[in-house]
């Protein structure tokens, strides 16, 4: 997966909060609230982007599913982390909003370092389930998929988007 696609995934995953942000004018009423406006706003379009991408781009492989387990909870841990900021107090201060600029960051660098750009509450939305699939060759990897249930000993055609997560192919 090419740099843009992550940046794509990493702030359409981003862009549920940006709107919220931009509503409680998180950052003052200034430059920052358009701006989260405008996260807002371009993410699912930059989602859009990657989905067409993935099913446009390398060619498919196929993939054999031994065993799979789904793990649509990881999305909701991840937007769990959305609540931590509202939770604590309201952001009026520039000491308090600039607090919240550095939990974001630090949210944006684990998410990055992670390689958790798979974990997106709008591939939710979108209808996309995430599952930890484990190969004949032991090999563990995520697919993404439109699927509810995934059975074991299945051939899945999917694109590999990164090390270790593939995206599944359907008409």
């Amino acid at each position: 997966m090419t740099i843009v696609a992550q940046l794509a995934l990493f702030l359409s995953s981003y862009s549920p909060l940006f709107g919220v942000f931009a509503l409680l004018q998180s950052f003052g009423s200034g430059w920052p609230t358009p701006a989260c406006i405008a996260v807002a706003i371009a993410g699912p379009f930059l989602l859009a982007g990657v989905i067409i991408g993935a099913k446009l781009g390398l060619a498919a492989e196929d993939l054999t599913v031994s065993s799979a387990q789904s793990r649509d909870g990881d999305a909701l841990a991840y937007v769990a982390t959305y609540l931590v900021p509202f939770a604590a107090v309201a952001v009026v201060t520039p000491r308090e909003q600039a607090a919240l600029a550095l939990f974001v960051t630090l949210i944006a660098v684990l998410y990055v370092r992670g390689g958790l750009f798979y974990i997106n509450p709008l591939l939710a939305v979108a209808g996309y389930r995430l599952f930890q699939v484990v190969t004949p060759k032991s090999a563990s990897v995520t697919l993404i998929s439109r699927r509810s249930f995934l059975p074991s000993d299945i051939v899945v055609k999917a694109r590999p988007l990164g090390d270790y997560v593939y995206w599944e192919l359907r008409k």
